[in-house]
């Protein structure tokens, strides 16, 4: 049997590969935090909606695939693996042969979850590593 932590974090990154600016609001409190090393902090969801939805205004195609997951009293930890394919808009920053390209980059997240929602998420990864991925 999956615990419910699992279950939960496993549904809210389908919820951010979905294309659907809206669609991770079920798993978050409206009054959550989203703190992501690069991207900053994010309090609240119509915060959180908007830094996500800037996000995949830019990659489309955002996939955030979990791997591993560890548990704790307060929540969850788990490793993942982002991927997108490098749009027309960003071959200036990429290079023009990347456009159309996927990239992959791993990270970590914390979950804290409260009442079988999230409260906080603290989003851990490397702003460097896109252009790695791509050899750029």
């Amino acid at each position: 049997m999956t615990d419910s932590r699992i279950t939960l974090a496993t549904e809210l990154f389908a919820a951010w590969s979905s294309g659907d600016a809206d669609a991770p609001e079920q798993f978050m409190r409206p009054d959550a935090v989203l703190y992501d090393i690069v991207g900053g902090e994010h309090v609240g969801w119509p915060a959180i909606r908007r830094f996500f939805a800037n996000g995949i205004s830019v990659w489309s195609d955002l996939v955030l695939a979990p791997q591993q997951f560890w548990l704790n009293d307060e929540g969850v930890a788990l490793s993942w693996e982002m991927s997108a394919t490098v749009p027309a808009a960003l071959a200036e920053r990429f290079g023009a042969d990347n456009v159309g390209r996927r990239w992959a980059s791993e990270g970590m997240t914390w979950l804290r979850i409260d009442d079988a929602s999230v409260r906080r998420e603290v989003d851990y990864h490397d702003s460097g590593a896109i252009a790695r991925s791509l050899g750029a």
